[in-house]
């Protein structure tokens, strides 16, 4: 059995949106870890058939699964998941998910050379939970890449056409998303999700 963390293949989060923003550093240490057990469950989209499924791996460390169906006469099959393990953490008075790549495989596969030369990275999203809500925010690619072309942002990074990747240390990240943390129009509209186990 064999587990590995991958890049994703700018797989896009829950929206459509193509551009979107990581980081080569997490933007937790270890003792800023929570335990999250009222996020632990399936949680619905219901107009995009979509679901966010969070269980518990350990050390306040968890598995978030991003998935989609298709729906054929009533019965419910998955159709894509995305895997990643997950940090939760507040950075000011805002509370976050860092997103880590996670691939677990109990076979070889051709393409296993390949992943090889991708570097795993870390995602941000902006969680906001009310009651049975959870409500998931991605930060606004175009607001940011804007930013850093003016030289607003100065943390340290590389900026690619479809995305940017922070280099900066944990620190310093910190100090940038708690900046942006309350700046609406740093993040997107959210997809809002709805417990269903």
């Amino acid at each position: 059995m064999k587990t590995k963390y991958l890049i994703p293949i700018l797989v896009v989060l829950i929206t459509a949106q193509s551009c979107t923003i990581f980081s080569l550093n997490p933007l937790y240490t270890e003792e800023d870890l929570m335990e999250v057990p009222d996020l632990v469950g399936t949680w619905e989209e219901p107009d995009e058939h979509e679901y966010v499924s969070i269980e518990l791996l350990q050390n306040n460390k968890y598995l978030f699964r991003y998935m989609e169906d298709l729906r054929k006469d009533g019965t419910f099959q998955e159709v894509d998941t995305v895997s990643y393990e997950a940090g939760f953490l507040e950075v000011g008075n805002h509370f976050f998910a860092d997103l880590y790549p996670y691939y677990h495989d109990e076979g070889s596969d051709e393409s296993e050379y390949l992943f090889r030369n991708f570097i795993p990275t870390h995602s941000i999203l902006k969680i906001v939970k009310e009651g049975n809500e959870l409500q998931l925010y991605l930060f606004n690619f175009d607001r940011l890449q804007e930013l850093f072309e003016q030289n607003r942002i100065r943390i340290k990074h590389q900026m690619f056409d479809d995305y940017i990747v922070i280099t900066a240390s944990t620190e310093e990240l910190q100090k940038f998303i708690e900046k942006y943390a309350d700046d609406p129009k740093a993040f997107e509209d959210p997809a809002i999700f709805r417990k269903i186990e």
